[in-house]
């Protein structure tokens, strides 16, 4: 009966949304990445971290990759919020965080064919999933080759029935490129096209596409894709895996500098037709912009926060702030693809545990939370202009929500986390954000300067002992 209430009220919920959503003929996807599903968990606890974790909640640790039943709970869940969504997004990493001994090429294709499956069991044949790799679901992870894999042919099996499920008709053309580089385009409806990218190809870990200009030709691909996006008046998402820009405040880049300068150029110079690009891999809850040459913002790039509760813990001691599982419904215009809202869900983790049921609740929708009238890259450039400072009350709501709503008091942002986390929203190519950081700490010492500061000790350290020997 309880659960019969809770899935009357959400969609509920969601029906009041549809109702006040701006647009005649307001569209919704799901967008959902990072199960990293543990099939150890409740076993050896492969994924743990490092951590000894004696009383496993029934839905996860923020200290392990996901149990089946949060895996289980998330697609039945989004299902049960609403399941008539246009399409889903699913942005890779299917493969836990674990040794490469305990996996395999056939382990990791079947963890991604039961997640198939799942979704396949609880939305309909008429609700498509367009779904890329990420890096761990390579076996070993992150080494994508730069041209065909069996990996690209077996999962092309499991995902053609989506895959060839456009409404212009090139299955042949979608099948050449997933087997040549596990990317593909799809028109998802008429005038709008969605353009599923292998961004692992450009990871800074892939030691195979490092020696090459432009990895499985996708770059060429992707420039030829959108110049005729344009030519036949159409629109265009992109989505993939491994973003391009900087994650904050770590100041980590994902891509290789000459992979990331030419995607964040093929980008800029197509900026007119793409309405919207989703990616994941980062597990948090954040966004970058793309600017024109006149600093205008042209294209938004979302990151949706993870399924997986895994955080990690560095060598230098620096700890991940705990975040709970995260699932992002979004709002668009049919007609234009003009992204209307984000609607954040996320499931508390720890109260799942304690009640031994996942309830996932409303977190926030971007344009009540930001004040903004929609999530085009000109909205969310106003609301950049209007994060002045650590303190600034919608920058604080972005800080809240970077760790879907876990304990924000385990992410504090000071000044000179604050000047980092603008200058990654704003910079995506290295000497840009390079120029933007601070030259110093302002109000006490954030863990880049930290780690610059034991980089450089080390270094001195050896010279001297190298001179006493």
């Amino acid at each position: 009966m309880r659960e019969k209430m809770d899935k009357v009220w959400m969609k509920l919920i969601v029906s009041i949304f549809v109702i006040s959503s701006a647009g005649a003929d307001t569209g919704y996807f799901w967008h959902i990445t990072d199960f990293h599903w543990d099939f150890s968990y409740w076993t050896d606890q492969l994924s743990c971290n490092g951590m000894n974790i004696t009383q496993p909640g029934m839905f996860g640790n923020q200290w392990c990759d996901s149990p089946f039943e949060l895996v289980q709970a998330t697609v039945q869940g989004i299902s049960d919020v609403k399941n008539d969504v246009d399409f889903i997004l699913w942005t890779g990493d299917s493969v836990p965080h674990m040794s490469p001994a305990s996996l395999s090429k056939d382990r990791n294709k079947e963890l991604v064919r039961n997640i198939t499956n799942l979704m396949k069991d609880n939305f309909t044949e008429q609700v498509p999933v367009y779904a890329t790799f990420g890096n761990h679901d390579y076996y070993p992870r992150d080494q994508y080759p730069p041209h065909g894999d069996p990996l690209y042919n077996a999962t092309y099996d499991i995902w053609k029935s989506w895959i060839s499920n456009s409404a212009d008709n090139i299955t042949d053309a979608q099948s050449k490129t997933f087997l040549k580089g596990g990317y593909y385009t799809v028109l998802a409806r008429p005038g709008l096209r969605i353009i599923a990218m292998n961004s692992n190809l450009y990871y800074t870990k892939d030691l195979q596409s490092q020696n090459f200009d432009d990895p499985a030709d996708q770059f060429s691909w992707l420039d030829n894709v959108l110049t005729e996006a344009k030519r036949n008046n159409e629109k265009t998402i992109l989505t993939g895996h491994v973003p391009p820009g900087y994650t904050t405040p770590r100041a980590v880049r994902w891509m290789t500098k000459k992979f990331n300068h030419k995607f964040v150029d093929i980008v800029q110079r197509h900026a007119d037709v793409i309405v919207a690009m989703h990616f994941g891999h980062e597990h948090h809850d954040n966004f970058r912009l793309f600017y024109d040459s006149t600093g205008s913002p042209v294209v938004s790039l979302f990151i949706a926060p993870s399924v997986t509760p895994w955080r990690y813990q560095l060598p230098t001691g620096e700890k991940e702030p705990p975040h709970n599982p995260g699932a992002r419904l979004v709002a668009y215009d049919r007609q234009t693809g003009k992204q209307l809202d984000i609607y954040q869900y996320y499931l508390d983790l720890n109260k799942a545990n304690t009640d031994k049921f996942a309830k996932w609740l409303l977190g926030y929708n971007a344009t009540s939370l930001y004040g903004i009238n929609d999530v085009t890259a000109a909205s969310m450039g106003a609301l950049v202009n209007k994060m002045t400072s650590s303190q600034e009350s919608h920058f604080m709501s972005y800080v809240k929500w970077y760790n879907t709503n876990a304990d924000a008091r385990s992410y504090p942002c000071d000044d000179t986390c604050y000047e980092i986390v603008m200058c990654g929203l704003k910079n995506l190519e290295e000497d840009a954000f390079s120029k933007c950081l601070p030259s110093k700490p302002i109000n006490g010492t954030s863990s880049l300067y930290i780690n610059i500061f034991i980089i450089v000790f080390t270094c001195l350290l050896s010279l001297l002992m190298i001179s006493l020997s």
